[in-house]
């Protein structure tokens, strides 16, 4: 009898051992390697069953019986029979296996019949171990590993310097890194790549129900800290070879008696670089939802906005409403379209939440309503910064009512989000925790989206076109036991996406136009939704989602750098003079504004391309490309102050090319032209300057903090 049990078909290979169900070997025909290099390090899975006095009480799929496997054409089912062994003495369960080869991609997925009388708190699959790189054992230990983050990503050589997200790594033996989706994952995939063999391998895990799921990676061998070329041991320090072991996790707390089903975990190579990645992720989300046009509301449209904080925390006002229609109307003079209201609210910013009603002390909801409506008799968009969960604990609301709403951990304490939000005075500002306490209510509860929703309908009532929804948390969990029609897992991101659907249907009864930008980090929410606030750093979601747009504030009078940053970014510009406390009238920041708008009326016009286009390569960053798609030479494209982007419309293919010069002497930018050559013509546009329509290759002066467009034509 053979040892093992196997599948294949023109693109894989996978094996399983016949003992104890560990995968073995998953073989990658096309790239010609196996993605579990070390031999013996083969795995299955995990499931942690806490008991009163062990909670960590693992069951080890490696260590299992494998009690039979079904080998049906490309398909095996396995499956481990009951009791199985834990650390703790033997648990009734039973857990089974899928794995599919499906195309051009392995499928896993899995089930676990909880026959215990404790909760199911992990389950770990498919966990692929002895893990060293893509490609010919010469070449793998290039590979990178990308994972998205919260509007940036985690970017590493894994297999020279595995890197240290944790510090000091206690509970394992050796390093581990772990990520979670929702929350600072903002999509649910991995990609290993390599740049010099132009392919990759993409781990996701896909499902419609929005719940939390962990990426981990684990060299368990150990690392070397500050080791020169990496903190991987050598050879002859282990006494066997070790690899990475790569796997995803649910933490479902199924029930005694119930039975777990998770999400398909989908392994698959690709030609390409982590862009295939995200394609290939995206390609799924398609079938499952309805992405947002970027075209689709208008906050998407505006390429800046104009964001005040009409009072403080510490009760400092700075925009009654009275003062509105005159704030209005600077910003309206120096050619921005659209306006956002924060703190205007009871208490001001970042205080007593969820009472979103004028504060007396800044005007009468009549006096809102008249500032409101002379924005918009201006022709401006008006809408209003409020909030989803957070709750200023110190209310007589809270102490009477809300609290029963709040999230909990599992020993059922309060979350506690924070007391630093506070900036009026310097205490505050310090992050010595004297700002108001916050927690945290779950849109989940009815009752919760109830009180918040009639607010928002309230605002869209006096005129607002839309709102900015902040702090829109992802708290993995929640277990208040008044949340009995979920699952801890699932509750708030359920809640959530509760909360839009509503809030969505009750405000465009009164606005059909209304709509909301978020801040926050999750593709769950681009069918609603596809602008959400602060990017710093390059966001691999704008691969995945070209509809995406990030803003950018632009807050000191001087921050010509940053806005051109953000212009090569795509980014809409939050502009919020002296740190959101002073309107377009401020006087040091007139220069600015000047500039961005001659900026902004050219982003207009190349608003498909240069923002909700797609970003196919750049001169620096995540998404340059090995091989440039545009030739830029000259001073600029010798200086390491030259930096470009190039977009791509994603209807009709035209690109434009973004050129910003981040030093301070003009340079000049000769023979940019497409990598293709390009076809026809194109159009140099920038401030203060008439069009020009030539032909590629084209040469242009950049002077210093400005940036050029390059549009085909």
């Amino acid at each position: 009898m053979a040892e093992t049990y196997s599948v294949e078909n023109e693109h894989y290979g996978v094996t399983i051992d016949r003992v104890h169900g560990r995968i073995v070997s998953v073989v990658d025909k096309a790239r010609r390697y196996d993605v579990i290099s070390v031999p013996g390090e083969g795995d299955n899975f995990r499931i942690l069953v806490p008991l009163p006095d062990m909670l960590s009480n693992y069951v080890i799929g490696s260590a299992q019986a494998l009690s039979s496997c079904d080998v049906v054409g490309d398909r095996m089912t396995l499956k481990w029979e009951g009791p199985l062994r834990a650390v703790r003495g033997e648990l009734d369960m039973d857990v089974t296996m899928g794995i599919a080869l499906v195309g051009e991609a392995i499928e896993f997925t899995c089930a676990v019949r909880n026959g215990t009388e404790y909760p199911l708190n992990e389950v770990w699959y498919p966990i692929l171990g002895g893990m060293l790189g893509i490609g010919p054992e010469a070449q793998r230990r290039e590979t990178m590993a990308l994972v998205p983050q919260a509007n940036q990503f985690w970017l590493q050589n894994l297999f020279t310097d595995f890197g240290n997200t944790r510090g000091q790594t206690l509970g394992v033996t050796g390093a581990e890194h772990i990520f979670g989706y929702p929350g600072f994952m903002p999509m649910p995939w991995v990609s290993l790549f390599h740049r010099g063999l132009d392919c990759g391998l993409c781990f996701s895990a896909l499902e419609r129900t929005p719940r939390v799921k962990m990426l981990r990676m684990a060299l368990e061998a150990g690392t070397s800290e500050r080791r020169v070329g990496g903190n991987w041991p050598r050879d002859d320090e282990t006494e066997t070879p070790t690899g990475v072991a790569m796997n995803w996790s649910h933490h479902p707390f199924t029930k005694p008696g119930e039975t777990f089903e998770g999400a398909t975990i989908v392994l698959q190579g690709h030609a390409g670089d982590w862009r295939e990645a995200a394609r290939l992720y995206r390609s799924w989300f398609d079938t499952q939802y309805e992405v947002l046009d970027a075209g689709a509301d208008w906050i998407r449209g505006e390429p800046a906005f104009l964001h005040a904080m009409c009072m403080l925390p510490e009760d400092s006002i700075h925009l009654p409403f009275k003062d509105l229609a005159a704030w209005g109307q600077a910003a309206k003079d120096r050619g921005i379209g659209s306006v956002c209201l924060g703190g205007w609210n009871i208490g001001g910013h970042d205080r007593g939440y969820p009472h979103y009603e004028p504060d007396p002390r800044l005007g009468t909801w009549a006096e809102l309503e008249a500032g409101v409506r002379a924005c918009k008799a201006m022709g401006l968009r008006v809408y209003f910064f409020v909030n989803c969960q957070p709750v200023d604990l110190t209310t007589d609301w809270n102490k009477r009512e809300l609290h029963k709403y709040g999230v909990m951990d599992s020993f059922g304490v309060p979350y506690f989000v924070t007391s630093t939000w506070g900036m009026g005075t310097l205490g505050a500002r310090a992050p010595l925790s004297m700002g108001r306490p916050f927690g945290e209510v779950n849109p989940a509860h009815p009752e919760v989206r109830e009180l918040l929703i009639r607010q928002m309908v309230k605002l869209v009532e006096i005129g607002a076109d839309g709102l900015h929804i902040d702090k829109f948390f992802q708290t993995p969990f929640d277990f208040n036991p008044r949340l009995t029609h979920t699952n801890p897992d699932r509750a708030m991101h359920e809640g959530m996406l509760l909360y839009v659907e509503e809030l969505l249907a009750a405000c465009r009864e009164v606005n059909p136009e209304f709509c909301f930008s978020f801040e926050a980090s999750w593709d769950r929410l681009m069918p609603y939704c596809n602008t959400s606030w602060w990017r710093n750093f390059d966001d691999p979601m704008k691969a995945a989602f070209p509809e995406r747009g990030l803003s950018l504030g632009i807050a000191q009078p001087f921050d010509f750098s940053k806005a051109n940053h953000g212009i090569l970014g795509g980014d809409v510009l939050m502009i919020s003079p002296a740190n959101f406390l002073h309107g377009a009238d401020h006087p040091p920041t007139q220069k600015l504004l000047e500039y961005l708008d001659e900026i902004n009326q050219i982003r207009r016009e190349l608003w498909g391309t240069v923002s909700c286009g797609a970003m196919v390569d750049a001169s620096d960053g995540l998404f340059k490309r090995r091989e440039p798609m545009l030739r830029v030479g000259g001073t600029f494209g010798e200086s390491e102050n030259g930096r470009w982007t190039l977009f791509s419309n994603e209807r009709t293919g035209k690109r434009v090319a973004v050129l910003a010069n981040e030093g301070l002497e003009a340079m000049t930018a000769e023979g940019i032209a497409p990598a293709d050559g390009g076809s026809g013509g194109c159009r140099v546009l920038q401030a203060f300057a008439d069009e020009v329509e030539t032909n590629w290759p084209v040469s242009v002066d950049v002077p210093g903090e400005r940036v050029v467009f390059i549009a085909e034509r």
